[in-house]
């Protein structure tokens, strides 16, 4: 029985590693089901004392494996691999749309009270001050809160 107990506990932590290189849940889990049946058989054919410490020691190898793979993992070649480290340098910069204030165009959609508007041959997806305003309708801009562009019904 000793022997099927150890098995388990092996093969549950070999597959709870397998997980880290292979997501899909299927291993993880597997390998979770294998530790905590050799915990329940332990509790059932040795006692209490002996599964409580077998239940700790998993615990703890769990802990320690955490802290060394949190610590070690990114640096390592597979590691690099996996781990996202680089920034995106194409983001466009925010746009300023200050200038739009006091501009008029014209509603491309309905603005119930967001939508857009075509504004110096340019869309925009603008918002009115509360009302609607049908499509079609000239609009003016009479306010700007960073990419929030409010308008009002000419």
């Amino acid at each position: 029985m000793l022997e099927w107990i150890v098995l388990l506990v092996v093969v549950g932590l070999i597959l709870v590693v397998v997980e880290v290189f292979l997501p899909s849940g299927l291993f993880g889990l597997a390998g979770g089901v294998c530790l905590v049946v050799a915990i329940a058989m332990t509790y059932a054919n040795y006692g209490i004392e002996a599964g409580t410490w077998l239940l700790g020691g998993v615990i703890l190898a769990t802990l320690v494996g955490l802290i060394l793979w949190v610590k070690y993992f990114p640096k390592t070649p597979t590691g690099r691999r996996m781990m996202l480290t680089a920034t995106t340098a194409n983001v466009a910069p925010e746009q300023n749309y200050q200038s739009l204030v006091g501009k008029t165009g014209v509603a491309r959609s309905y603005l119930r009270p967001a939508g857009i508007a075509e504004i110096e041959s340019r869309r925009y997806d603008v918002v009115t001050e509360g009302g609607m305003i049908s499509q079609g309708s000239e609009v003016r801009v009479v306010a700007v809160d960073g990419t929030k562009i409010v308008v009002r019904e000419l």
